[in-house]
């Protein structure tokens, strides 16, 4: 029996150095946003837009989630994304210059590009 009660606590050390481990390189990473660039076609809600390469809109474009990024416009003041649509705005039919730092997001088996942040030009 005593032999039985090593080998469980030695698991249970093991378990737990590695759920530490994991843990702590999960909290520590460094994510860092890609950049792109585009004109931004938002859609009504303005809480999300079609990014495309030329103003036109007829180039192939991605969409993206801007709900919560922080953002900014030619003024330079940075908001917080919470507080409604961004400079973006809501005219489905106006594109405008951006710049957004995106991050790849997965959860729950799905997957998205998500800004964090927005520049309006």
């Amino acid at each position: 029996m005593n032999e039985t009660i090593k080998r469980h606590a030695v698991t249970a050390v093991v378990a737990a150095t590695a759920v530490a481990v994991t843990a702590t390189w999960l909290l520590n990473r460094d994510v860092r946003p890609t950049t792109v660039e585009g004109w931004a076609w938002p859609n009504s809600a303005g809480n999300t837009a079609w990014l495309t390469e030329t103003p036109d809109g007829k180039s192939k474009g991605e969409g993206f989630i801007l709900a919560g990024a922080r953002w900014t416009s030619a003024d330079n003041i940075w908001r917080d994304g919470s507080s409604g649509p961004t400079c973006v705005g809501t005219n489905t039919m106006a594109a405008t210059h951006v710049q957004l730092g995106v991050v790849d997001v997965q959860a729950d088996g799905m997957s998205w590009r998500h800004a964090v942040w927005l520049r309006c030009f």
